[in-house]
Order: C-alpha cells, then sequence, then structure tokens
C-alpha cells in the first residue's frame, strides 16, 4: 500500500511539472512548423477569397531557432515570393512579431495551438483577422 502510494505521489508530481510549462514556453512548440491561411477577416466580415488573390499559396514556416520563411505567389501563377525573417513573442506570448529586412509586423495572438494559430493584424487599419491552419 505504501508503494502504491508513493507511485500515485510520483505521478501526480510529475503530471503538475509537465503541465507547468509556462505559456510562452507552449507557444513556442504550438507556432512551429508550416501554416497556411484558412479565413481572413477584416472588419468583421470574411475577405479570404480577396486577400488571398494577392497571396496565392500562401504558407509561412516558424522554425524553433525564430526563423521564419514566408512563400507566396502575388497571382495565382506567378513567381513565389519569397520572406525571410525573424520571429518572437513579446507580452507574455501575447503578441508575434515578424520582423525582416523590409518591415517589421506586429499581430496580437488570439488563439495558438497546434491546430489553430490566429492573430489580428496591429497595423491594419481594418481590424485584420488571420486564422492560420497546419499545412
Amino acid at each position: 500500500m505504501k508503494i502504491m502510494r508513493k507511485s500515485i505521489f510520483f505521478l501526480m508530481v510529475v503530471m503538475i511539472g509537465v503541465g507547468c510549462a509556462t505559456k510562452e514556453e507552449q507557444a513556442r512548440t504550438n507556432i512551429q512548423g508550416t501554416w497556411r491561411i484558412d479565413k481572413v477577416f477584416e472588419d468583421g466580415q470574411e475577405v479570404t477569397t480577396a486577400y488571398l488573390s494577392t497571396r496565392a499559396n500562401y504558407r509561412i514556416t516558424f522554425d524553433g531557432n525564430n526563423g521564419f520563411v514566408e512563400v507566396y505567389q502575388q497571382f495565382a501563377g506567378g513567381d513565389d515570393v519569397t520572406v525571410v525573417g525573424t520571429w518572437s513573442f513579446s507580452d507574455k506570448a501575447t503578441q508575434l512579431i515578424l520582423a525582416d529586412n523590409n518591415q517589421s509586423r506586429v499581430y496580437r495572438i488570439e488563439k495558438i495551438d497546434e491546430d489553430e494559430l490566429n492573430v489580428t493584424d496591429q497595423g491594419s487599419s481594418n481590424d485584420r483577422m488571420i486564422e492560420f491552419v497546419p499545412n
């Protein structure tokens, strides 16, 4: 009986330790991989088709070393546009910052898990929310 109590206690400690990953650590794990745009909303209206008309075949890949690569076509069948830069979190993983040679973009993270990455573009004048899903 004593061994069983010790085993249960040990399992509880391990489960609590595993479950205590910080929000930023969990976000870092969840963001890694390749994502595609599922839906885009501007001022509450879905504009996915119009948005993707200038970002055909859009993909963004986040790596574990804070690097990202965006690839898309400015129109379907056009040449690939590739943007390479760095990503970081700020404000306790409530903001995602993408920086490349041309610009820095800030997004408010609405949701991030292994199945969804939903962000609001802080630089847009039309409250643009982008919903990503794994590629």
